[in-house]
This record gives structure tokens, C-alpha cells and sequence, in this order.
């Protein structure tokens, strides 16, 4: 059986982007509650499967990763107000490289049901098409979502080596996203990148508003659509 390790990272006082109050409203109460409904789900999702699960809560330490948010806040700046700590997404592929045939990273917005499946058999760098992204080019083929990434071992060290890269250089991608570099590394590795069923990463802001997600295993409240949608969902008690 293979040793599987699922990690999620929670730095700056806040389980995901609270962006903007005027461009989400309900962005800030969606954020306060991934914490108690979205990652408890990670979790049991975990334990159910026998998987290893990994929070990180801190910066790393031998390296500066501040240059990703221009180095205008320090690492003890609270993000709970509002705000988008680009240099958190980092974090996750600079912890891919750990002593397990597979990693799953996943943001913080994403709720697992109890029907979800078993983890897909890994191979190589497997995400879902974004479309609600229009970033391909000059990246070949679909500009892949960074919210739920899977790699195997070996994929993972190079993933990890290819963004520890560009850190050190201070490498600020255009569009200005850690899934930028992920791109670009499956550009340069098209053998070892795939795509996978949209039910691996169910985006509600643009792969269509529901009421229901029986058919779906990881339902990602994406962007500041997302937080809305994630908001109402739990008054209306599709999600719990």
C-alpha cells in the first residue's frame, strides 16, 4: 500500500484569502469557518483512509519567501482582516519532498463529503483544469488549479526543487500566482503532468452553481465567488 501524506498550511492568522471586503463581503465569515467545517472534513477524510495528515503553520525558516507578497508585511502581519498572503501557497510545494510515495496538497476552502473516493492511483503532477482561468499560454495544453495538487515521490522533489528555484532567485511570475510556476514546471514536463476529472476539484464559482454535490469528492469555495457560495451553502445546510 502506499504511504500518502495529504498537507494543508494555515500561516498568518487565517485559513484562506479574505480578499478584499468590497470585492467579497462575506469573505471574512467564509474564512473564519474553513477552520470548523472545510479542514475537520480534510481530516476525517484522513483517518478514513488511512492517509497521513499534515497542518503547517509556520514560514520556513531557511528561506525568504516574504518577495511574494512584495515584502510589504512581515511574517507576523494578521491576514484575518483582509487581504491575499500570496507567499503562503509557496509553502505547500516547498513541503512535497517528504518521505511519502504520494503527497495531496489542498487548500484550506475545500470541503470533503463522507462519499468521497479513495485517492486516485498517483503518477506524476495531477490537478484539474481552472476555467476560470484563461492562463495557458505560453503554458501547453490547460492552465491547472493549485488548490488540489497530487504528485508521486519523485515528482514531488522536482516540483519542490523547481520552486525553491525561483524563491531564491525571487522570481515573480506573471500572471503573479504560485500556479504560475506550477505551469510552467508542466510545461517543461508534459510526460509527467495530467489531468484529472473536474470531481477532484470542484470549483462552485465556475464549474457552475449546485445544490447538491453527490457526484463530487473535493468541493474547492474557490475566489471570492466562492466564499459567497460557501456562506449560503451552509445556511442552507447542503454542506454541514
Amino acid at each position: 500500500m502506499s504511504k500518502t501524506l495529504i498537507i494543508q498550511v494555515s500561516v498568518g492568522n487565517t485559513f484562506g484569502y479574505v480578499y478584499r471586503k468590497e470585492d467579497s463581503p462575506q469573505a471574512q465569515a467564509a474564512a473564519g469557518e474553513f477552520e470548523n467545517v472545510c479542514m475537520p472534513s480534510v481530516k476525517k477524510y484522513c483517518k478514513k483512509h488511512g492517509y497521513d495528515y499534515q497542518l503547517i503553520t509556520e514560514y520556513p525558516k531557511d528561506i525568504d519567501i516574504l518577495f511574494f507578497n512584495k515584502s510589504t508585511k512581515d511574517t507576523e502581519h494578521d491576514y484575518s482582516s483582509g487581504g491575499k498572503n500570496k507567499c503562503s501557497t509557496l509553502i505547500r510545494y516547498l513541503n512535497m519532498d517528504q518521505d511519502y510515495d504520494q503527497i495531496v496538497t489542498l487548500d484550506n476552502d475545500i470541503w470533503i463529503p463522507e462519499w468521497a473516493e479513495p485517492l486516485p492511483k498517483i503518477k506524476g503532477h495531477m490537478g484539474v483544469q481552472d476555467r476560470g482561468k484563461a492562463w495557458n499560454a505560453p503554458h501547453h495544453g490547460k492552465f491547472v488549479n493549485g488548490g488540489v495538487q497530487m504528485v508521486d515521490r519523485e515528482t514531488g522533489k522536482s516540483l519542490k526543487e523547481f520552486v525553491l528555484d525561483k524563491c531564491k532567485r525571487k522570481v515573480l511570475p506573471s500572471p503573479h500566482t504560485d500556479q504560475a510556476f506550477m505551469n510552467e514546471w508542466r510545461s517543461q514536463n508534459p510526460l509527467k503532468s495530467h489531468v484529472i476529472d473536474d470531481k477532484w476539484n470542484w470549483m462552485v464559482d465556475c464549474h457552475g452553481r449546485r445544490f447538491e454535490y453527490k457526484d463530487c469528492n473535493f468541493v474547492h469555495y474557490a475566489g471570492w465567488g466562492g466564499r459567497g457560495i460557501f456562506v449560503d451553502d451552509l445556511a442552507m445546510g447542503v454542506i454541514k
